[in-house]
C-alpha cells in the first residue's frame, strides 16, 4: 500500500506542476503578443534601426574620444 500512496503523490505533484506550467504558459503567450503588437506598432520594426543608429553614433563618439586619447 505504500508503493499506492507514493504513486498518489507523484500523480498530485505532477498535477500540481501541470497547473503552474499552464499558469506559467499563459503568461508568456500573453507577453509574446504584447511585444508583437508593440512591434507592429513601431512603423513596422524601424525602432531598431532608430536604436541602432544611436547606438552607432554612441560607439562612433566613444572611439573618436580614445583616439583623442592617443
Amino acid at each position: 500500500m505504500d508503493a499506492l500512496k507514493d504513486l498518489a503523490e507523484k500523480v498530485s505533484a505532477a498535477g500540481q506542476e501541470l497547473q503552474a506550467l499552464r499558469k506559467q504558459n499563459r503568461g508568456l503567450k500573453t507577453k509574446v503578443k504584447k511585444l508583437e503588437a508593440e512591434l507592429a506598432g513601431s512603423s513596422n520594426g524601424d525602432g531598431w534601426q532608430r536604436e541602432r543608429e544611436e547606438i552607432r553614433q554612441r560607439v562612433v563618439k566613444l572611439t573618436d574620444g580614445l583616439e583623442a586619447l592617443l
